[in-house]
């Protein structure tokens, strides 16, 4: 009983560990899910990104005022600022809400038409504008690669009809240049909103566990590992047997206890949602994040094994927590990535639990789900089991040492 109440007291020297990464980052994770959940209920109605562009025409030519009329039908056209140095400067130093200001300066030299008509029919590079941008570098990169665009379509349009004036060509890149592919939202069917804001909290919720787990697991076991602590119990009537299990008894409850607040934080945080959903599909939900929790709780305990100190359990704390829980689609959906990042992700647990997590939350829970839930949580406590027993086997070897 003594070793056991040294072991918590252990993990307890440390409240910042324990405030930051099981309390606030579970904070940070409500705020994340509910952001997402919101977010994806306001996007119903596509809108092309906008910009504020200022065209000097120095060429005054049929191409040139063209090209000045499809950039003021795409973006805004800011009028009225003088072609000066000084004047331009201005515009784009102002804050996008401020009358006159610009995103980007587009520059039409003077013999622009010509250029573009003999590069075009020569089989040349056409010319490109010079170009100046402000603050605003997403929205001026956009304008920019319309202006190309529409220069493409009127060095085109130039070959096709070798002998056209510049007014035709004009013409022709103005009529090609308005059509466009139709662009729509098409809202991802989910079972509920709710479901998917408490999938998302759980999701990011394993860094909190993860990181939070290895980092205070990691600090009871080194602890009770150094050689001075070692000898004084050694000198003790309790058995090295007895030890070992009291130790190992003390990070399974501060397991727990980090487990139960993490989840707690996403159930009280949305409770409407724990209603909606149900609460014996949250409570399989949570059973899978449990099942989690023992992987951080064998990494923590190989660590030790290795003599790692608080520098190093932290930072391995905080670089796996991030890692799994990115190739468990937290952060970004594994759809939208690679196929190789897709199969490594199955070598981590956090892509099982998340499927877990996932189908625990479903509105149909059949026969076949639960057994998938089932080999999820078996895949998932197998990966613990691994790391454990490595860590077994180096404390077995630095005994015999």
């Amino acid at each position: 009983m003594s070793t056991f109440k040294t072991a918590l007291r252990m993990a307890l020297a440390h409240p910042f560990y324990l405030l930051i990464y099981t309390v606030f980052i579970s904070l940070m994770g409500v705020f994340i899910a509910a952001s997402v959940s919101w977010n994806s209920s306001q996007l119903t109605e596509y809108k092309p990104y906008d910009a504020n562009v200022i065209v000097v025409d120095r060429d005054g030519s049929d191409l040139s005022r063209a090209l000045t009329r499809h950039l003021g039908s795409r973006f805004d056209l800011v009028t009225g600022v003088g072609d000066d140095t000084y004047d331009l400067a201005d515009a784009l130093s102002k804050s996008n809400s401020a009358k006159g200001s610009a995103d980007c300066v587009f520059f039409i030299p003077e013999g622009f038409e010509d250029d573009l008509v003999a590069a075009a029919r020569a089989g040349e590079d056409l010319p490109k504008l010079d170009v100046t941008y402000g603050s605003g570098t997403m929205a001026a990169a956009l304008s920019s690669a319309e202006v190309s665009r529409w220069i493409s379509l009127a060095g085109a349009a130039a070959v096709l009809e070798p002998a056209a004036s510049g007014a035709s060509v004009a013409k022709t890149a103005e009529h090609a240049a308005a059509k466009r592919a139709e662009v729509q939202i098409e809202q991802v069917k989910v079972d509920s909103t709710a479901a998917a804001t408490l999938e998302s909290y759980f999701n990011f919720g394993a860094y909190a566990i993860i990181s939070s787990v290895i980092v205070s697991v990691g600090l009871v076991f080194s602890g009770m590992n150094e050689p001075e602590r070692v000898r004084r119990m050694e000198a003790g009537p309790v058995s090295e047997r007895q030890r070992s299990l009291a130790v190992f008894a003390a990070a399974a409850v501060l397991t727990v206890c980090i487990w139960f607040v993490s989840s707690m934080v996403g159930v009280v945080g949305f409770a409407g949602a724990v209603a909606e959903v149900g609460v014996g599909r949250v409570c399989l939900a949570l059973a899978a994040t449990l099942a989690l929790a023992c992987t951080p709780l064998a990494v923590g305990f190989t660590l030790s094994s290795l003599g790692a100190r608080e520098e190093l359990i932290n930072g391995v704390g905080n670089l796996l927590g991030m890692l799994m829980t990115f190739l468990g689609g937290a952060w970004m959906p594994l759809s939208l990535m690679g196929s190789a990042v897709q199969t490594v992700a199955h070598f981590v647990p956090t892509f099982w639990v998340n499927d877990a997590i996932g189908k625990a939350l479903a509105s149909d829970l059949t026969a076949t789900v639960l057994g998938d839930i089932a080999c999820d949580l078996g895949v998932t406590v197998l990966f613990a089991a691994a790391i454990a027993a490595v860590g077994l086997a180096l404390t077995r070897a630095k005994s015999h040492a």
